[in-house]
């Protein structure tokens, strides 16, 4: 009788331990069970700017591209969360954590808001790096009706008075504003004298632009390229190694201009913190495969981006890399949290 109970007694056991591995599946615990026919659900995209900003054509373009494709069939909704320079979309990303369902969409500003102290947020443990889809260069733009028609016609002014040109961004710290800082160094006027005022979003900034309250915006070429193709706004300088093809084909670079000045504008999709390795994994080769669609090269040309696929791991090593470059430089200028 006793062997008999300590049989059936092995037997529970072993039955026990199968259905505790079954659920275990990806070494992730019994919760990743639910994510076996990953994703079941609609997902939602936390998009760090206002509508109509770069971000936000950046997300859309996404979400066209995999419902072109076929990549997801599922409803992808786009929540923007414009203001404090992205940290407003990353806080909100890191509430969510642990959830499968949730990307974010942002720039390099993840890792220079850390830099100057606007946030507490970083890198692994509030947000996880997905993948790097592309990227742009910078455009300086003026009024069609501006005194300044050149870009050395700016540095001019800035030599002569750094306070006298009232340059907008879409936030600061950004690309936007490492833009207009590289230029002031190169030509010998202190980086720290320039009067830069931020908006919410690239959006906002043309609007400003427009309306006068800033003489000259620097700003992605995808958030200038309808106004500028409207004839609204002039270009001065791109950010780009040399020219670039279309319609801005006459639009001279900065280096061109006597400027040593490069600067990429990429943006790319988050995961919120402890997000699911499965889920970082599938959205990662979702996004390689779309990034080699005919959908995804039709918004790159659309909006006149660059293609630029980086896997999760080289993502973050970029980020890494870029964080020490750039970190420098605004310690250089006094931004830099103490």
């Amino acid at each position: 009788m006793r062997i008999r109970k300590r049989v059936l007694s092995a037997i529970a056991a072993g039955a026990a331990l199968a259905v505790l591995a079954s659920c275990g599946g990806q070494g992730g615990g019994g919760g990743d069970a639910k994510l076996r026919n990953y994703p079941s659900r609609n997902i939602e995209v936390i998009a760090a700017g206002e509508p109509g900003g770069g971000i936000d054509i950046f997300s859309r373009a996404i979400q066209q591209s995999l419902k072109e494709d076929g990549l997801f069939t599922r409803s992808m909704t786009i929540t923007n969360r414009g203001g404090g320079g992205g940290n407003t979309a990353m806080a909100a990303a890191q509430k969510k954590k642990g959830d499968a369902y949730t990307l974010v969409t942002n720039s390099n500003r993840v890792y220079l808001n850390p830099l100057v102290g606007t946030t507490e947020l970083t890198m692994g443990k509030d947000f996880v790096p997905i993948a790097q889809l592309m990227t742009e260069y910078l455009a300086i733009a003026v009024p069609k009706a501006s005194k300044y028609k050149t870009a050395t016609d700016v540095i001019d002014a800035l030599k002569r008075d750094p306070k006298s040109v009232t340059f907008g961004v879409g936030t600061v710290p950004s690309d936007d504003q490492l833009n207009i800082l590289r230029a002031a160094e190169a030509a010998g006027v202190d980086p720290g004298e320039l009067k830069v005022v931020a908006f919410r979003s690239g959006g906002d900034l043309m609007t400003q632009l427009l309306g006068g309250r800033v003489d000259v915006i620097s700003t992605g070429l995808s958030e200038t390229l309808e106004q500028y193709k409207a004839g609204k706004v002039r270009l001065l300088a791109m950010s780009s190694p040399e020219r670039l093809p279309g319609d801005v084909s006459d639009v001279p670079t900065w280096k061109e201009q006597g400027q040593d000045i490069v600067i990429e504008h990429w943006r790319g999709v988050f995961g919120p913190p402890g997000m699911p390795k499965q889920a970082v994994d599938h959205w990662s080769d979702t996004f390689k495969k779309m990034s080699e669609g005919a959908a995804w090269k039709k918004q790159l040309e659309r909006n006149k981006w660059e293609p630029l696929y980086r896997s999760t791991a080289d993502f973050e090593k970029v980020l890494r890399e870029e964080e020490k470059t750039n970190g420098r430089l605004l310690e250089k200028v006094g931004l830099a949290k103490k």
